[in-house]
Order: C-alpha cells, then sequence, then structure tokens
C-alpha cells in the first residue's frame, strides 16, 4: 500500500526557519509539512525553496484563485474553466483517503490534445496545472491538519484512448505540452505526488518505460508504475479509493462526476465552431485588424522587453508567437521598481499565439521575454501589445 513519505528532522527543521521568513501562509495551505516538502522538492536548498513558494504565492493571486472554493477553480475560474472541462479528469475530494493518500483519476479517453491546442494557447494549459496542484496542496493540508501526519497525491492515469503518434514527433503540439507540464512539476511540485499509477497502457510503452528508467533521476523513475491489470491498483490503494468502475467503492454522487461510478467529468466535445483564428484577442477586443508586430530576438540567457504606457486605465492586451522556450512575464514599473501583473512561465507557441488581457491602471508595462537555454541561435518572437480605453 501506498503511503505519504516522512520527512527528516533535519528538512523540518529548516521548514520550521523558512516559515518564519514569510510574512503569512495562505491558510487553505497552511499544514506542518507545507514548507517540509517544497524543501524536499529543492534538496533542503533554503533559498532556492523561498523564491519558489514566493512565486507560486504570486501565481494564485496574479490569476485570482487564491481565494476560491476548489470546485470553483475547476468550473468557474478564468483559463481554469476553459481548460479543465477538455480533459477527463476528477476532482479531489477531501473524504477519500488511501492511508492519509488522496486520489486523482485522469482518463486519455476521449481527450484531444491537438484540438486542445486549436482552442486554447498552450499557456492556458501551463497556468491551469497550477490550479490543479492547488486543489492538491489544499487536500493535503486539510488531511495533514486533521492527522498531524504527512499527506501526499496519487495520480492514477488511464491510457485507454491514448493516441501515441501524437507523441511520437518530439516537436508536436502535444509532445510539446507534456514536456512543459512535467518541467513545472518538476519545477514546483515533484513532492506533491508519491506515485503515478498508469493503467492500460499500450504495450510498447511499458517496453519504452523499461528503457528510459534507466535514464530518468531514480527520484522520478519510482514515482511511475505501470500495472499490468487493473485489479493490481489493490496493491497500492485500499478500496475506498479506488473507483467503482477498477474494481473499488469509490462513487463521486456530488453532480461533478458522469458515471457517479467512474468518478471523472466526461471532456467537452471540441467542434470547428470553436477553433481560434490567429487574431482571435483582437478581434474578441473589437480590433478587427490586429496591430502590426513588433520582432524579438533573444539570446540565449539573455532578456528583451517589450514596453507599452497608458496615462489612463485601460485594458492591456497582447499577443505573440515564440520560435522556442521563452520565459515570459509581465511587470508594471514605478520608479525603477517592478510589480508583476502576470505571472513568470517557460512556454512556447504551438498552435495559436500566445495571448492574453488585464485591465490595468495608469502606468508603464514591460512584457518580458526571457531565453532560459542555452541555445545556439536566439530566439524569435514576435510581439503585439496596446493598451485599450475601457470607458
Amino acid at each position: 500500500m501506498i503511503t505519504a513519505k516522512n520527512f527528516s528532522p533535519e528538512i523540518l527543521e529548516k521548514a520550521d526557519i523558512l516559515k518564519s521568513k514569510l510574512p503569512s501562509v495562505p491558510k487553505q495551505l497552511d499544514s506542518p509539512f507545507f514548507f517540509a516538502r517544497f524543501l524536499t522538492a529543492n534538496n533542503g536548498d533554503v533559498e532556492k525553496t523561498y523564491q519558489k513558494i514566493l512565486q507560486l504565492f504570486e501565481h494564485r493571486q496574479l490569476l485570482n484563485y487564491a481565494d476560491i472554493s476548489d470546485l470553483d477553480i475547476f468550473t468557474k475560474v478564468d483559463i481554469g474553466k476553459d481548460c479543465f472541462e477538455r480533459f477527463n479528469i476528477s476532482k479531489i475530494d477531501y473524504s477519500i483517503t488511501s492511508r492519509n493518500v488522496h486520489v486523482f483519476m485522469q482518463k486519455m479517453s476521449g481527450t484531444d490534445l491537438k484540438e486542445i491546442l486549436k482552442v486554447m494557447p498552450l499557456s492556458y494549459v501551463l497556468h491551469s496545472y497550477f490550479m490543479l496542484q492547488e486543489n492538491f496542496s489544499r487536500a493535503m493540508a486539510h488531511t495533514e491538519r486533521l492527522t498531524g501526519e504527512t499527506s501526499s497525491v496519487v495520480c492514477v492515469l488511464d491510457l485507454t484512448g491514448l493516441n501515441l503518434v501524437d507523441f511520437m514527433n518530439p516537436l508536436s503540439g502535444p509532445a510539446q505540452l507534456a514536456r512543459l507540464v512535467v518541467q513545472v512539476w518538476a519545477e514546483y511540485f515533484s513532492e506533491h505526488l508519491c506515485k503515478l499509477l498508469i493503467i492500460n497502457p499500450p504495450g510498447i510503452i511499458s517496453v519504452m518505460w523499461q528503457v528510459t528508467k534507466r535514464l530518468v533521476d531514480p527520484k522520478t523513475a519510482e514515482k511511475l508504475e505501470f500495472l499490468s491489470k487493473v485489479e493490481d491498483l489493490k496493491k497500492y490503494l485500499e478500496p475506498g479509493a479506488i473507483p467503482e468502475e477498477y474494481g473499488g467503492t469509490y462513487r463521486d454522487d456530488s453532480g461533478y462526476a458522469d458515471p457517479p461510478e467512474g468518478v471523472c467529468r466526461p471532456p467537452k466535445v471540441i467542434t470547428k465552431d470553436e477553433y481560434k483564428l490567429q487574431e482571435h484577442i483582437w478581434l474578441q477586443n473589437n480590433i478587427l485588424k490586429a496591430p502590426k508586430g513588433k520582432g524579438l530576438s533573444v539570446k540565449s540567457f539573455q532578456t528583451a522587453e517589450y514596453v507599452v504606457k497608458t496615462t489612463t486605465p485601460g485594458k492591456l492586451v497582447w499577443s505573440y508567437t515564440t520560435s522556442g522556450d521563452i520565459d515570459f512575464e509581465i511587470v508594471r514599473r514605478d520608479a525603477g521598481k517592478e510589480m508583476a501583473i502576470w505571472p513568470k512561465i517557460t512556454i512556447t507557441s504551438l498552435k495559436l499565439p500566445e495571448y492574453g488581457q488585464r485591465t490595468v491602471p495608469p502606468g508603464e508595462y514591460i512584457l518580458k521575454f526571457a531565453n532560459p537555454s542555452n541555445t545556439w541561435f536566439p530566439v524569435k518572437i514576435t510581439c503585439a501589445a496596446e493598451i485599450l480605453n475601457v470607458s
């Protein structure tokens, strides 16, 4: 049976020191082991962990999901709703645990990643992944406060219906999406997940994993488990945490799941009417002709800026494409000081340009593009941004 790992006295001592450095900790996330989890992920590096947690807290505030309910993150919050309704996933039920471990269920059936990338930018998926991990963190904190013992999350991933061809080309949209999601997980949330149980895998994936697991770090390798048959879930989880559909007793009768015994909400079917045009964000704001983009070239480990200013309140609208990975964020600059208004993530543009909008007060706004890689060639960016009158 899977159990949550315990933390060393040294890590717990550092966790207390780290917590004392922060002015406050969100109530939903506060638990005896919140900081220990992040410290373990960062090999006990207090300063690195401190910066990661500040970035995480900033993300939840800037994208407005810090103070809403778990279900509303899935069904109401901007970006989160648009993304989560496209995936075949469960919610996190605090009452469903196996030895203090929470269970999250995802099915690939009905999920078409290539179609998803035609109706939303890749960044929507990455930002939503932060929101999903917020749900995980809240559930773990709840259980840890209740029991005084460590908690964690197990993800059960059913690969039935997976189109393996989508991932064979490492430059394909689905492969790039998977790569960047894993990168976010590795940078922020590697200790949230204690095990990924993969059921109904195509045979070739199991074979490929036997080879590749020798090439990845042991901590990652030990988290993945390919099950030869669904019944093997009972070797890892108690029956009450296994969906009825897979031989357990877990049901979701809240109205979220369909069917309740599968505990997942089926993904919304994507139609061609939902496909977004390249000019979508501008048309949405009644601008029939998109502004001419400005070309930027960003060399390895360098940063380029796109600056826009306004003397009146307005709506900052932006759109850009990039030829490779780029760290993107938006800040407001005032008297030499910078304040984030859009969180930084590593992104690349795929089917659609990356785009967004935000209502802003008067000021100077900087779209920052940093090349995080040791690349031979600079990353090419075409960006357009304007502040529109909202009166």
